[in-house]
């Protein structure tokens, strides 16, 4: 089977349509960065496998790859499909779609009966595109860099199906089953010897009760005497006691706090109706009274006064405007020898002797005001002070007054709850109240001495049922130690299965492994990665976990002593290898994107010329590089066959930002015969 083309709508960076048909032969890819070469090899990993495997980290708080394998630029594509094609040597076609909406046209079940021959291996999808699918970020992460347990396991998935049946997977599950087998006993046995545990006590308790045992009879007496509605007869009376007594005792603990409190309250208010606690409240009382009378007094003669002050201000205001005539007159003058005030005829003498007297009669009106206003302000001032102490003395007496009246409420609330717990007599007898809680504690002390004495009655049968239920459950704690035993017997030579089980595969699959290492020297002659260690080795270690290492020169480790580009050349000779060798799939084609990258350019052309190798063995390569010049050398050195065509594509980006086929070129082959030999000479 080989690619026969890869259709595109919607996918990554194509937003538009586009289908890309691929010759027998190779396909060449090229185009600048974010042309689409990667994406194209992308979609045949989607089409598989459902995701794109070149990830390491799949989520991510701005959305991750499920959020990014459709397109996400501007517009809508007409389309969200991936879909790629195969063809068979004898022309039959199978494709696979996976769109955004629908899903997969197949299942994989289905899938594999077309590229997989034989039984499929465990996750045969990703297995298949990692043994196919050559990427630039993961030449060394699935080669070099591998720890050995994992380089070991990625030749069982390639090889996997030489080595025979894998009976791992079997003698695992096994293992697992003993396992669950081994705790579930062990769970069993531990819930059997807490229950044996609780029986000891409760043995332990019965038989310290039958020490107590006294006469029921006196027993009953006392319970039907203390409390005469308690029926000794029912099924649960030992239960019902109980709970009788912790109700009597929550009984006294809430009554002994509430005669508490009352015992306080009483005795407070016995100082208040004491003869002193009587004549301080009449003193209290009557110093209201007389603040009340004083404040009275003095409203009143606020009162007087603001009436006098009214006056006067009234006074004063006529005097302020007679000040303001005579202040004219007197700038007037004497007009023609009379007054200009009154016409009067007067000399200047007396005209001038008549200002001055008006001027002192109305000074004297204003000091009148003032005093009136003095007077006014001290009336205000004492009828503010006799109100605070009047209002002070109040506010005590009635602050005074509700705190009796709220101890007298709280006993009386004290009442109550006495009432409702039957209990008598009432909180303001403390002293007899206290004797009789006295009384009520011994009574409930005497109910419980009789309910022991009635468990003490029943005690022998008690001892015998427990020590028989001891018994048995000892019996089966043997039992289930001795199948506990035989569990972990069974356990370990499950273990011992399957230790011998991964053994053997483990050394048919170093055996087979044989029959790839030649390939992988070759591979690794050829693509020279270093150039002091010309050879590579492998070996395999550990029995159950097996790895497999690479050394290089004199047991050196490539991992640690090649450079980066050194350990990716490595790894390509590992991973062509690995591809060449698998037999259990009928796919042919070899995808590689962008391999050179990191590399030098005598490598670059090592690794062309391997390509071309593995080309003449028949198998289709598709290659993406982004370098122009090394596309052309691909086309010329990947050689065309008459029906195996090679065809470069040249990506771009449009001007809406999809990537587009700028340029399709065939590349077709070369005559066998240039010059006849008979023009030769």
């Amino acid at each position: 089977m080989r690619v026969s083309y890869v259709e595109l709508s919607g996918f990554r960076g194509f937003k538009n349509r586009i289908k890309l048909d691929f010759p027998a032969g190779f396909v060449v890819l090229t185009g600048r960065n974010g042309a689409g070469k990667s994406t194209v090899l992308d979609a045949i990993d989607f089409a598989l496998t459902g995701t794109i495997d070149k990830y390491v980290v799949t989520t991510a708080k701005k959305g991750g790859l499920d959020s990014h394998i459709w397109w996400v630029g501007d517009g809508s594509p007409e389309d969200h499909f991936v879909r790629v094609g195969f063809i068979d040597e004898n022309g039959h076609e199978f494709a696979i779609t996976r769109s955004r909406d629908q899903g997969a046209s197949h299942s994989d079940e289905e899938i594999g009966r077309v590229l997989i021959q034989g039984p499929m291996p465990v996750d045969w999808p990703r297995t298949l595109v990692k043994t196919s699918l050559i990427r630039d970020e993961t030449i060394a992460s699935l080669s070099m860099d591998l720890p050995g347990q994992s380089r070991f396991e990625a030749v069982r998935a390639a090889i996997g199906s030489l080595t025979g049946p894998d009976y791992s997977t079997r003698t695992g599950n096994l293992v697992k089953a003993a396992e669950s087998a081994r705790v579930e006993l062990e769970e069993k046995l531990e819930q059997q010897q807490a229950d044996l545990g609780r029986l000891l006590t409760n043995l332990t308790e019965a038989r310290s009760a039958l020490d107590r045992q006294a006469d029921s009879a006196q027993a009953e007496t006392i319970i039907k005497r203390l409390i005469p509605t308690f029926i000794l007869g029912a099924r649960d009376a030992g239960e019902n006691l109980r709970r009788v007594i912790a109700a009597r005792k929550q009984t006294a603990q809430v009554i002994e706090a509430a005669l508490n409190e009352a015992e306080e309250l009483i005795g407070l208010l016995q100082i208040s109706e004491s003869p002193e606690g009587r004549a301080d409240r009449q003193t209290r009382q009557q110093r209201v009274a007389d603040l009340a009378e004083l404040h009275a007094a003095a409203k009143r003669e606020q009162e007087s006064s603001q009436a006098l002050a009214d006056s006067e201000r009234a006074s004063d205001e006529f005097a302020t405007h007679m000040v303001m005539l005579l202040e004219h007159g007197q700038h007037v003058g004497l007009l023609d020898g009379r007054c200009p005030l009154c016409d009067a005829a007067r000399s200047n003498e007396q005209f001038a002797e008549g200002i001055v007297k008006a001027r002192s009669r109305l000074e004297k009106r204003g000091q009148a005001a003032a005093q009136a206003a003095a007077l006014l302000t001290a009336a205000i001032q004492r009828s503010d002070e006799t109100q605070n102490e009047w209002l002070k003395a109040r506010a005590e007496f009635e602050t005074r007054s509700l705190r009796e009246r709220s101890l007298e409420q709280r006993l009386s609330q004290i009442a109550e709850l006495f009432e409702r717990h039957s209990f008598e007599p009432g909180p303001r007898e403390p002293e007899i109240a206290r004797n009789a809680l006295f009384k009520y504690q011994e009574n409930t002390a005497d109910i419980e001495r009789a309910l022991f004495i009635l468990e003490a009655s029943g005690a022998h049968d008690r001892v015998a049922s427990l020590q028989a239920r001891i018994d048995q459950t000892r019996s089966m704690i043997d039992a289930q130690t001795v199948q506990l035993t035989a569990s972990e017997r069974a356990l370990e030579a499950a273990r011992q299965i399957d230790k011998a089980a991964k053994t053997v595969a483990n050394q048919i699959l170093t055996e087979q492994f044989d029959t790839v290492l030649p390939l992988l020297k070759e591979l690794y002659k050829r693509l020279r990665p270093h150039a002091n260690w010309k050879e590579i080795d492998a070996d395999f270690g550990g029995q159950i976990r097996a790895t497999l290492n690479f050394t290089v020169g004199e047991g050196k480790n490539p991992q640690f002593l090649f450079s980066s580009g050194q350990r990716r050349a490595a790894g390509m000779a590992f991973l062509l290898a690995i591809h060449l060798s698998r037999p259990w799939s009928t796919w042919k084609s070899l995808l590689l994107d962008d391999p050179v990258q990191h590399i030098d350019d005598y490598r670059a052309l090592n690794l062309v010329e391997v390509l071309a190798a593995i080309r003449r063995v028949g198998r289709q390569v598709v290659v993406a590089v982004e370098d122009s010049s090394l596309a052309d050398l691909l086309g010329r050195r990947l050689r065309s066959a008459p029906n195996e065509l090679g065809r470069r594509f040249d990506l771009a980006m449009g001007s809406d930002g999809s990537a587009l086929i700028e340029r399709q070129l065939d590349l077709l082959p070369l005559p066998q015969e240039v010059i006849r030999l008979s023009q030769a000479s």
